[in-house]
């Protein structure tokens, strides 16, 4: 059944070739070791007497010092530790853009910060989600978090947070002195200062963010939160890694197809190989993963699936629809001073020194994060000074948020040039890098088959900016961050020249902030959702889903936090249903 070692590579140890009759069998069969495998992983084999298979495609984390670094994650992407998809659509406005889409291929997936608010969990209730509001998810967010206070950060309020979970939360305030001068500006601009984003008054307002950080300055993922060795060493767990699930295995049943299994492969060439799943097949494969996963088993939409020759077995018109990321105006990046931000790091002795620091005694600026923090605004915001004057004759924005304290944009810098984050910085230069993200678009987009095989990445279609709303939020967003750029608490910060003409140096309209949600969402039936209010699909026995995939709309925050708590919520959920 299980296994005492941490983590396995090897199928033939963990399954049943095709070739064979005999099958490997566990109660459960979890699909994606990200932030929900992990936690659904650990949480269901509390008890000793359910065994668990957890299939992830890439890699343990632990060899992995880059995700151990705060300040280390833009090094984390396009490279072997990233699936590296790119959108594949082209829209009518930035024709042929394609768009880079993170997500993490690694034992603990992508892990960030949350911004919550009551507003966004009860129109989730109103879209269908029955048992998903604030007061249903409240006690998770407690059960997973252990925040540590900061002596910079008076403001935190305690009772915001859980403090005895496996989720290690805290502060730094190594970001360096830019952090506070942008803060300081937006204040300036009208913002107001908060000293908690974990409130459920909302979110509105400008404060350092809390991350998940351990008492070592290290990034405490929730892999290593949930798979710590002593849950690893539980013999009714397996990890396996470095494995693909190809497609779900099904059997047909009086009341619909049932999922009795995976198959499962190294490769596209490798030996195929199967594992029975007694109980149910869970997959936690997020926004673009659990969608593909689904339409190359089957279930989708019964004429994009025929299409590339995938047989049908169950039409689900929703799988796949409704994805939907933060769209990003920008960003924008402002030559500073010297002696404000942290690109003195790119010179490689100032570099290393950080680096050994942060080795030593876990302190210094490695230990920062990359976006040390935001401000959470509205675009109808009157009081604002978006463009050097309060707010007027401009373009109606259709209100889409939750709520009258739920934002729709958020302001959000790094201390640094990050240029496109795929090529190095220039040395011996400094500037801080703004952007705006939507944060409630009213575009949607889609996942689809490019093929029948689960090793041929999906299209992916954000259709960011297709809505003249989304680019008129984008807009008032850059606005805001130009005049920000011109405040008296950035004239000593940056070096602003009066006059620019080259804006496309600035603004790249149809950018994506990582945080896709939705494309597999709750619903009363298949003709709203892919999955009912107990993460079942439609329509088929033995197969859940517990992901961002399943949010009914998307969040005006960052969803790892609330992606962990419905984890935890989907785990007792299965416990009681045993």
């Amino acid at each position: 059944m299980g296994s005492s070692h941490s983590y396995i590579s090897d199928p033939a140890k963990f399954a049943a070739s095709v070739d064979v009759d005999n099958e490997r069998e566990y109660d459960y069969v979890i699909i994606g070791g990200g932030t929900a495998g992990c936690v659904l992983a650990s949480r269901l084999t509390e008890s000793s007497a359910t065994s668990v298979l957890l299939i992830e495609a890439g890699g343990p984390q632990e060899s992995e010092l880059l995700t151990k670094i705060p300040l280390g994650w833009p090094k984390t992407l396009k490279t072997h530790l990233d699936w590296n998809f790119i959108s594949t659509y082209t829209t009518t406005k930035w024709a042929n853009r394609k768009v880079a889409i993170p997500r993490g291929k690694v034992i603990g997936g992508t892990s960030s910060i949350n911004a919550l608010i009551y507003q966004h969990f009860e129109q989730w209730v109103n879209l269908g989600a029955t048992g998903w509001g604030y007061k249903d998810l409240l006690p998770y967010f407690e059960k997973s978090e252990s925040f540590t206070p900061h002596p910079a950060y008076p403001g935190i309020i305690p009772e915001n947070h859980g403090h005895t979970g496996p989720w290690q939360t805290g502060l730094s305030n190594e970001s360096g002195p830019v952090n506070k001068a942008i803060i300081d500006a937006c204040v300036e601009l009208g913002v107001k200062p908060v000293g908690d984003f974990n409130s459920p008054q909302g979110c509105l307002g400008v404060s350092s963010f809390t991350f998940t950080l351990d008492g070592k300055g290290q990034r405490h993922s929730v892999a290593k939160a949930y798979l710590s060795p002593s849950v690893l060493e539980r013999p009714n767990l397996t990890v396996a890694v470095h494995t693909t699930t190809e497609k779900i295995l099904f059997e047909n049943s009086p009341s619909g197809p049932r999922a009795i299994g995976v198959q499962l492969a190294k490769s596209a060439s490798a030996q195929k190989y199967r594992v029975k799943a007694k109980k149910e097949v869970i997959i936690c494969s997020g926004a673009v993963g659990t969608p593909h996963l689904l339409q190359v088993s089957g279930l989708g939409p019964k004429e994009d699936l025929e299409k590339v020759g995938v047989t049908v077995v169950k039409d689900l018109p929703q799988v796949g629809k409704h994805f939907q990321d933060h769209a990003a105006g920008g960003p924008v990046t402002i030559r500073a001073k010297r002696g404000w931000t942290l690109d003195y790091l790119n010179n490689p002795i100032s570099g290393l020194l950080a680096l050994v620091k942060w080795l030593v005694n876990g302190t210094g600026p490695m230990s920062a994060l990359g976006v040390p923090g935001a401000a959470f605004i509205r675009s109808d915001d009157k009081s604002l000074r978006f463009d050097g004057k309060l707010a007027g004759n401009e373009p109606e924005i259709r209100d889409l948020t939750a709520g009258p304290n739920s934002p729709d944009l958020e302001v959000m810098w790094f201390p640094c040039i990050t240029g496109d984050l795929s090529s190095p910085p220039p040395r011996g230069e400094y500037g801080v890098t703004i952007g705006a993200i939507v944060l409630k678009p009213e575009g949607s987009g889609t996942v689809t088959l490019k093929s029948s095989s689960i090793y041929d990445n999906p299209d992916i279609d954000p259709n960011l900016f297709e809505s003249e709303n989304d680019y008129n939020v984008a807009i008032k967003g850059l606005r805001f961050v130009l005049r920000l750029a011109r405040t008296q608490s950035m004239k000593n910060v940056l070096d602003v020249k009066p006059h620019s003409t080259n804006q496309s140096d600035m603004f790249w309209p149809g950018d994506a902030d990582p945080d896709q949600t939705s494309s597999a969402r709750i619903g009363s039936s298949p003709e709203t959702g892919v999955v009912d209010a107990s993460l079942k699909v439609h329509g088929v026995l033995g197969l859940r889903i517990c992901d961002a995939s399943v949010f009914p709309s998307q969040l005006s925050g960052h969803p790892a936090a609330v992606v962990v708590a419905v984890a935890e919520k989907a785990a007792d959920m299965l416990k009681a249903a045993s």
